[in-house]
């Protein structure tokens, strides 16, 4: 790696690829839902099932995934870089 902004985009990099992860293993057991019961059309998705609930939309299973990545990303790639990026510079010694 020539500079910080190599090992900075490496750090973002395999933290994308950890969350990636985690969709990749919800979307799997979804699949084997939908294949043993049903493959519905739509999933209602709302943020309780109180009258008062916040209603999100009616998401199609084929963006289930692409929403679920960008949810997990924009709400943990900065903490993950974060924590990775003072680990490795822990194991560095240089602070």
């Amino acid at each position: 790696m020539k500079d910080t902004n190599q090992v900075q985009e490496a750090l973002e990099s395999k933290a994308k690829k950890e969350l990636q992860r985690v969709v990749d293993s919800f979307v799997i057991e979804l699949n084997k839902l939908n294949n043993t019961y049903r493959s519905p059309n739509f999933y209602h998705m709302t943020e309780s099932r109180s009258t008062s609930a916040k209603e999100f939309s009616c998401i199609r299973p084929g963006c289930v995934e692409t929403i679920l990545k960008d949810m997990l990303v924009e709400a943990y790639l900065e903490p993950m870089v974060n924590k990775k990026t003072q680990e490795l510079l822990n194991k560095l010694e240089l602070i």
